[in-house]
């Protein structure tokens, strides 16, 4: 009998872990804000757009997305786990967000049509998922012609002296968010969209990809 965990068990039970106490996730949500709000930047929202927010957690980019697409848009958040779209679906209540919904699904599948959205974000999200692949192709398959994908997300430390501490920030994430530093994210990406545009912070081990046609 093997003793090896489950990539999708071992996973719900970290966002199990961050689903619960209310106070925990806060915390992040004020640490990556600025970064957050690049990468929805970076998607250049019109009003009026669909925009999908993959891997939503308890919705902290709601009110950005929200925000770039008005009323007469929608945002739609994507998430596997039980206890993030619970909590991402109260965020929306107690708001009153009527043009925000909240779906709980794989996004390796084809969850939305095809041709259905304008754009979508995913932050400090892809990397920790078992497949970035599968998520990226499914993603391009439901933006429209003109979609575009915007990702936060981190990775070990590119260059500079900061490599030093890429051991201990391997360890560290892995287990606290289920981090996978051998995804490529960025390469994902390319392999799924014409052209991939970069912002890096800290040694390139934070950053904002855009992935266009």
């Amino acid at each position: 009998m093997s003793g090896t965990t489950d990539p999708r068990t071992r996973s719900r039970r970290v966002y199990d872990r961050w689903a619960g106490p209310d106070w925990l996730y806060p915390l992040v949500e004020r640490g990556t804000e600025r970064a957050r709000r690049r990468a929805v930047e970076r998607l250049d929202l019109e009003r009026g757009d669909t925009v999908l927010d993959v891997g939503c957690g308890p919705g902290v980019n709601f009110g950005p997305l929200r925000a770039a697409v008005g009323r007469e848009g929608r945002v739609v958040g994507v998430d596997h786990n039980a206890g993030m779209v619970a909590r991402a679906r109260r965020r929306v209540r107690e708001r009153g967000w009527e043009n925000v919904h909240v779906v709980r699904a794989d996004a390796t599948g084809d969850v939305f049509r095809p041709g259905t959205a304008d754009a979508a974000v995913s932050t400090l999200a892809l990397s920790t998922m078992p497949d970035a692949d599968a998520v990226v192709g499914a993603v391009r398959r439901t933006l429209g012609p003109a979609g575009r994908l915007a990702v936060l997300d981190c990775r070990p430390h590119r260059h500079g002296p900061l490599r030093v501490w890429n051991q201990l920030l391997r360890l560290e994430l892995v287990e606290l968010v289920d981090w996978n530093p051998e995804t490529d994210v960025e390469a994902s990406l390319r392999r799924g969209f014409g052209t991939v545009t970069v912002e890096s912070w800290f040694g390139g081990a934070v950053y904002v990809a855009l992935a266009t046609p």
